[in-house]
Parts: C-alpha cells; structure tokens; sequence
C-alpha cells in the first residue's frame, strides 16, 4: 500500500494548488481502504472466496473464484461475525488456474472464508 509520505514526496514538485487538493485526496482515499463483505473487495484488487474443505483430511478440493485469471495469493481471514469462524490449514496441490484453486487441508468438512489477489 502505499504510504501517505510518499505520495507527498511525489507531489511535491506541483504548483501549490494543485498539490494541496491532490495531497487531501490522496489521504482521504488512503485513510479509507476496506475489504468490504461482498465478492470484490471495496478497495483492494482482492476477491472473497469460500470454501470447505474435503471430508478426508489431505485430500484435494477445488473453489471457483470467479475472476478472470488465476489467482496468485490467497489471504485467509476470519468473519468475526460468525460463531466459530476459523483459519483453516491450507496446502496448495496444483497452481491455479483461470477458473478454480486447488488445495487440501488436514481439517476435514470445515467451512472457510479468504479472499484472493
């Protein structure tokens, strides 16, 4: 992400005014950022996924992802909301592709939630 200091370092050579409105937006947009609760995140070029994983421990499960080209990291995270909501141990098995990510987990029949990049 970047850093509100270095967008003012960017600016700096801007007339004033220019630099003045530019710097406020920046650290508006940048005072903002959220994952949000739907598919694509507010602000992030991330996309909320969930999952479950197989019913025998380490064996493969796939996930559509609904992007539109394979992913390249899987950020886990925990809804907050939901009563025993967990991080669930997750191996990759094959690289992703343009429809679906593949992993196993040695936690069997659990539900997860993590978003994509």
């Amino acid at each position: 992400m970047a850093s509100k200091g270095q967008v003012d370092l960017l600016l700096n050579s801007l007339p004033t005014e220019e630099k003045k409105v530019l710097s406020e937006v920046f650290r508006y947009v940048l005072s903002w950022f959220a994952l949000g609760t739907t598919p694509k995140a507010e602000n992030f070029a991330w996309y909320r996924v969930t999952g479950t994983t197989a019913v025998d421990t380490n064996t493969e499960f796939s996930i559509a992802h609904g992007m539109d080209h394979a992913p390249q990291n899987l950020i886990p995270i925990v809804d907050l909301t939901a009563v025993n909501s967990q991080l669930v141990p997750l191996t990759v098995t094959r690289a992703p592709d343009a429809r679906r990510i593949y992993l196993k987990s040695v936690s069997t029949n659990v539900t997860f939630c993590c978003y994509l990049e």
